[in-house]
């Protein structure tokens, strides 16, 4: 749990105005290098290490979208996908899958248990960013319509 309190403690100077991203990755270089370009382009983030950490994480903070790795300690990201969609409150919340992982078998996994996009490591930063703005857009253009903004 120290990693979300620290980067919870990190972006608390930042502007609240930017949609909320939960990175979870078990790799701190990866996940401090995600989560520098996510602020950098404006987003507010929260960060789990692992699947169990991840789901009280993204339960507290509702989040717009999560950017997951697979490969974790004590609950993998297929478990935190088979949790997310399972449970009503979080069941709608769009997950990029970002992993080390790249057999066709785990990409058609992560899909078929509920994630909207799936990229492997390593990764191009600007092409991270503009797969993670589709995912949370979406959303935002859907509450757009309805008055939310």
């Amino acid at each position: 749990m120290l990693g979300a309190v620290d980067h919870r403690q990190r972006t608390a100077a930042m502007p609240d105005t930017g949609p909320s991203i939960v990175v979870v990755d078990d790799e701190s270089a990866i996940l401090d290098l995600i989560v520098t370009q996510l602020q950098r382009a404006g987003y507010r983030t929260n960060t789990a290490r692992e699947g169990v950490e991840a789901l009280a994480v993204i339960s507290a903070t509702s989040p717009r979208g999560v950017v997951l790795d697979v490969g974790m300690p004590n609950m993998d990201g297929f478990g935190v996908l088979r949790a997310l969609r399972n449970d009503p409150k979080m069941a709608a919340t769009p997950v990029l899958v970002l992993t080390a992982r790249n057999a066709v078998d785990d990409v058609q996994k992560a899909m078929a248990l509920g994630a909207r996009d799936f990229m492997t490591k390593p990764f191009d930063g600007p092409r991270l960013m503009a797969r993670v703005a589709r995912l949370v857009r979406p959303r935002m253009d859907g509450a757009r319509r309805m008055g939310a903004y």
